[in-house]
């Protein structure tokens, strides 16, 4: 389980992972590029194999040790990406899209223009799983300049902080960019199907790894080519993990990832002359001064209220109980 082996730093085995292994001498090493039903694809220092999950319940990325061709431990996460698994249109479990990853490309097509709201929703998740989110507008091709320029101004706000990137799969521009800050890293990337997800990891990779299709016209939605989620190699080092579109996008646990995405509303908050300000009638209030005065977005205050509501619902489910968690507090202010 040398750290120094090739093949398995490629795939962004480290000295961490080593040190979680050492109580399993005799196990090797791989990481999960795909599940399925009762087994996983995984690749290491031996090529890609198939394996046995045993009582295992890995992702794609997972670090997990195998004897002959079983599953028998999967190592500690450094990150993880992870949804509410909607049923019934509610999340009733968490659902892990990719682990160990270090950056999250949230990818959104130029052609519709950005989905302001889902960004926001993508990028509480993206802070939560411990990974850098990029956005990267997608088809730049298919739009006007001023199209562009457009889409830039309009999720300034919510990507504050954030870099932002400006590609098109298939004539290439910005993806040497977009390749040389992921370098040797494991990406991952998460959108609606339709945004050119798989184009992206195809025009990485250098070669047609990922099946693509042609949008519907009518509302730009894709057709769903990626059907699983995929560990892919990229050529000089480092991975992505390509997603199915993420239909829903459900929220989690993510409370540090609500905080992040909306740290200037936060910051606000910290300014309102009471310290449980409801941000409605109270004099003082800082955040609807700053609605007010044009440099808060009504929309986005309230979407952060009704993300702050989803997330009391979901823990209320996973508590199993009536009981709500702690109001959030933005002041230490009596």
């Amino acid at each position: 389980m040398a750290v120094n082996d090739p093949a398995l730093t490629r795939l962004g085995w480290n000295d961490t992972f080593a040190a979680a292994a050492r109580n399993w001498p005799q196990a090797r090493p791989a990481r999960v590029a795909r599940v399925d039903f009762g087994r996983a694809t995984v690749v290491g220092s031996q090529g890609i194999e198939f394996a046995h999950l045993g009582d295992q319940v890995p992702a794609v990325g997972d670090w997990v040790l195998l004897d002959c061709d079983d599953i028998v431990a999967t190592l500690p996460r450094t990150s993880s990406f992870v949804r509410g698994d909607p049923m019934e249109g509610k999340a009733r479990k968490e659902q892990v899209v990719a682990a160990n990853i270090d950056e999250v490309l949230i990818v959104q097509s130029l052609t519709n223009g950005p989905n302001v709201r889902r960004l926001e929703r993508e990028l509480v998740l993206a802070f939560e799983s411990g990974a850098g989110p990029v956005v990267v507008l997608n088809k730049a091709d298919a739009v006007t300049d001023g199209d562009i320029d457009a889409a830039l101004v309009a999720v300034a706000p919510a990507a504050a902080g954030v870099d932002v990137l400006v590609t098109s799969a298939r004539t290439g521009a910005g993806i040497e960019a977009l390749r040389a800050r992921s370098a040797g890293e494991t990406v991952a990337l998460i959108g609606a199907s339709g945004v050119g997800k798989s184009t992206i990891v195809n025009a990485l990779v250098g070669a047609e790894v990922q099946s693509t299709g042609d949008v519907r016209p009518n509302d730009q939605r894709g057709r769903h080519t990626t059907t699983a989620r995929e560990l892919v190699l990229v050529p000089g080092g480092g991975v992505l993990v390509d997603t199915p579109g993420l239909r829903a996008v459900s929220l989690w646990e993510a409370d540090d990832g609500l905080s992040r995405a909306f740290a200037d509303i936060e910051a606000l908050a910290e300014r309102c002359r009471f310290g449980d300000c409801s941000h409605t009638v109270e004099p003082g209030c800082a955040v609807r001064t700053a609605i007010e005065r044009g440099e808060l977005d009504a929309a986005r205050f309230d979407h952060y209220l009704r993300l702050d509501a989803e997330l009391d619902e979901v823990e209320r489910r996973r508590q199993g109980r009536g009981g709500a968690k702690a109001p959030r507090n933005f002041s230490n202010r009596a």
